[in-house]
């Protein structure tokens, strides 16, 4: 199967899925999107995942007030937030991150929302993110600032991860 063959799909992960999601589209440990479900169950988040028949190609979550990651830039911009956008290097360039992005905004909207905002880095490494964010009508809202977690692989080792980075919204 080339990436060009199949429909892709948007759709809200099911705990069904788990498994075949974590084959294609691995994170950094088994246990963050088993967690992520029980977010999206109580409302907090939506996570959506684009798939290729049944494998997963992309993936992008929506953190809603109430959330433990819900940042202090979604806070100070009174909105949900895009968080974890990432497509398959084989399938990029071929629209799934913007019908992640376009899913993900329906999702804040159909929760009652009427913006929407996500931080994206400055590096290099973001300027093709940083344009899709802008062709969609996302736009500064402050910045530059550090972003920085940590996180926790399968053997509970954590590891840093940080990165300059702007806030920008939308409104919906």
């Amino acid at each position: 199967m080339t990436p060009r063959d199949p429909v892709v799909e948007v759709r809200r992960l099911e705990a069904a899925e788990l498994d075949a999601f974590q084959t294609t589209m691995p994170s950094w440990n088994a246990r963050e999107y088993g967690e992520r479900l029980g977010y999206q169950d109580r409302g907090l988040a939506a996570q959506l995942v684009a798939w290729a028949d049944s494998i997963a190609v992309g993936r992008g979550m929506l953190v809603f007030p109430g959330h433990p990651e819900w940042s202090a830039s979604a806070f100070r911009e009174t909105c949900p937030e895009i968080r974890d956008i990432a497509v398959a290097d084989a399938w990029r360039r071929q629209g799934i991150g913007s019908a992640l992005i376009g899913a993900l905004e329906d999702a804040a909207r159909a929760a009652g929302f009427d913006r929407i905002g996500l931080a994206v880095g400055l590096d290099e490494d973001n300027e093709a993110a940083r344009a899709l964010y802008e062709r969609r009508g996302y736009v500064f809202a402050h910045g530059p600032f550090v972003l920085a977690a940590t996180l926790a692989d399968d053997d509970g080792a954590t590891f840093p991860v940080s990165g300059v980075c702007e806030y920008r919204v939308k409104a919906l």
